[in-house]
This record gives C-alpha cells, structure tokens and sequence, in this order.
C-alpha cells in the first residue's frame, strides 16, 4: 500500500512541476547567465584581436628601426593570433552547446509534452489504484513510456542545474579571476599599443626631419643620431613589455577556454550520460512486480 502512495505522490509532484514551470525558469535563467558570459569574455577577445590587427600594421612602419624589430613583431603577434583564433572556436563550441540545451529546453515546455506526460501519469495511477483496470503488462508499457516523457521533460533543466550548481561551487571563482585579469591584460596592452604608435611617429618625424637637415647641411648629426637610438630602445622595450602582457593574456585564456570546455561540454555530456544511465535502468526495471509485492 506505501508503495502505491509513493508512486502516486510522486507523479502528482512531478505533474505539478512540469505544469508550472518552475524548474525550466530556473534552468532558463541560468543558461541566460551562461550566455551573457560567453558574450562578455568574447567581447574581450575581439577586443584583443584588434589590437594585434593595430599591432600588426605598425610592423609596416618598424622598418626604420631595423629587420631584427620587424621579426620582433611577428615573433609577438602570432602566438597571441594563434591563441585568439583557437578561443574564437572554443567559444562558438560553447555557444552552440548553450543553444542545443535552450532548443531542447523550449521543447521540453510545449503543451503538447506537458498533456501527454500529465495524461500518462493519470493513466498509471488508474491502474495503480483500480483493480479492474490492473494488467502488469500494460503497467510496465505506461510506466517506460512515462519515463521516456520524463527523460524529454526533466532531462535538460535538469542537467542545466546540475552543471550550473558544479560551475558555481568549483568553477565561477577561477572564471571571475581569469575575466577579471584578462580584462586587465587587454586594458595594458591597449596602452603600450598606444604608445608603440606614439614612438614610431617620432620615429619617422626624426628620420624626415634628419634627412632635410642633411640635404641642407644644417644638421647636428649626432644629436639627431642619439635622440633616434634613444627612441628605438624605446621602442625595443615597448615590444618586449608587450611581450611579457600577450604571455599572460595567453595564460588567462587558457584558463577561460578549460572553463568554458568543461562548463558547456564536458559537464553537460557527462550529466546527461549519468541520466541516460538512471532512466536505462528504469525502463529495464519490472515495476509492475514491484508493485505487485505488496498489492
């Protein structure tokens, strides 16, 4: 008899869940999270990927300083190409998992599931609970086909909270921190970017200006000379301080990419392969015998 009031309690909190639609706002709000974060770090990659666009065009004008600063140059944008590249991927992964889940979610909210999950679970409680209409077969085939519905209805929202609930204990810390440098990184770099361009103008300018002056031999030639190397030292610790601020932005992305993988992906996958695993098992199961125990 317990049993039956348990099977019967169940599917009427079940029913009343899926009706109300609490579970699927929630779940819904925290993929919303998850998406303004995707956003939000790839702003910062573009961001970054336009600096190396700027930095790239100034190799054009690097030429006067020398061609061991031009391989400088290359020797400092590629990498953080490379790395800008490889999480534009990761995050358009992570964008397309997060909108499966919210398609599959959507779905999942439709009448038409609802009535049918609702109308199943009704049914199984009139053969739970009136003996004329009890058939062990035909509750065993209610049962997996309810449970087939309830995969459909429960399965997503709830691997979204699970993975959400794993993210916010174990991985939101490390992301903020990571966002956080990131943002910080991007910010230095577009100061130094900033003052590489500065410092190749007055480059150029002294260079025009010492080739007129010497044209007209009015040019104090070791001045000019001096304030030049002056300027390309300057320029040489520009590009390795510029350097040693790609290195770490590369570092913090690494990071953002194992979080992202693991929060879009990997987590998703192996919930759902656990959920997979415990609905198997239901509809291998033989409730009907187990109810039948105690009728």
């Amino acid at each position: 008899m317990y049993k039956k009031l348990l099977i019967s309690l169940l599917l009427l909190v079940l029913v009343v869940l899926s009706s109300a639609n609490v579970v699927d706002r929630v779940s819904s709000n925290q993929l919303d999270r998850a998406f303004t974060r995707a956003v939000s770090v790839f702003a910062i990659a573009r961001g970054l990927n336009g600096l190396i666009s700027v930095v790239q065009g100034t190799e054009v004008y690097a030429t006067p300083a020398g061609v061991g600063v031009n391989f400088a140059l290359g020797q400092i944008v590629d990498p953080m190409n490379d790395m800008v590249e490889r999480f534009s991927w990761v995050m358009l992964m992570s964008s397309v998992s997060l909108g499966v889940q919210e398609i599959v979610l959507y779905l999942g909210q439709t009448q038409p599931v609802k009535l049918i999950f609702a109308l199943s679970a009704l049914f199984l409680m009139l053969l739970l609970w009136v003996p004329k209409l009890w058939h062990a077969q035909s509750f065993n085939f209610v049962f997996k086909f309810l449970v087939v519905f309830l995969f459909l209805r429960f399965a997503v929202p709830m691997i979204v909270l699970v993975n959400q609930s794993i993210y916010a204990y174990a991985l939101e810390p490390r992301y903020q921190e990571a966002k956080a440098a990131l943002e910080l990184s991007s910010n230095q770099i577009e100061g130094i970017v900033s003052e590489v361009q500065t410092n190749k103008e007055k480059q150029t300018e002294v260079q025009e200006r010492s080739f007129i002056e010497t044209f007209n031999e009015k040019l104090d030639y070791l001045n000019i000379k001096k304030h030049y190397q002056n300027l390309n030292k300057k320029f040489k610790d520009q590009l390795q301080n510029l350097e040693k601020k790609f290195d770490h932005a590369i570092a913090y992305i690494l990071t953002l990419i194992t979080i992202f993988i693991v929060e879009s992906i990997l987590l998703p996958l192996l919930v759902l392969w656990a959920f997979i695993k415990l609905f198997r098992g239901f509809l291998q199961s033989d409730m009907a015998q187990f109810v039948e125990k105690k009728l």
